[in-house]
């Protein structure tokens, strides 16, 4: 039961809330604003979230090694929010195309997963390789489209 309440909490329910807010940043940047204004408000979502967690989940602890983690995450993070939006205003590119190929990050989380925190051990290889085949057909195929 563990299980599944973390796929949901973890998974399904993520992918929802990213894929709800793609639709958000596709109507703001076809109003029109600027990357770097974009980003400042979506990073004021973020600190709103962090705070309610904050709040939420008690004797939560940290550190500094921990924080510049997660600040280069929210680098790189902001930084490819900022790509799609250039893709969206200046390539017109339609967000239903650029998403599903955005969202093939999984096999970059899979590649490093695999060698960095050595997860190998702890999935089942065949099918984890046999999604990503099916992933990179899809995103050939949503390429194409």
């Amino acid at each position: 039961m563990e299980g599944i309440r973390g796929v949901i909490i973890g998974g399904l329910l993520p992918a929802i809330l990213f894929g709800a807010g793609s639709i958000l940043q596709k109507a703001g940047n076809k109003i029109g604003i600027a990357q770097s204004h974009y980003l400042i408000s979506f990073a004021t979502g973020i600190i709103t979230a962090g705070v309610v967690s904050f709040f939420v989940m008690k004797n939560s602890p940290f550190s500094l090694k921990a924080g510049a983690f997660a600040a280069g995450h929210g680098l790189l993070f902001g930084a490819g929010f900022a790509l799609i939006g250039v893709g969206i205003v200046v390539f017109n590119m339609p967000i239903s195309k650029i998403v599903p190929l955005v969202n093939m990050s999984a096999l970059v989380v899979v590649a490093l997963g695999f060698f960095v925190f050595k997860e190998y051990s702890e999935v089942n290889v065949f099918n984890l390789l046999a999604g990503a085949i099916l992933i990179v057909a899809g995103g050939i195929l949503v390429g194409k489209s």
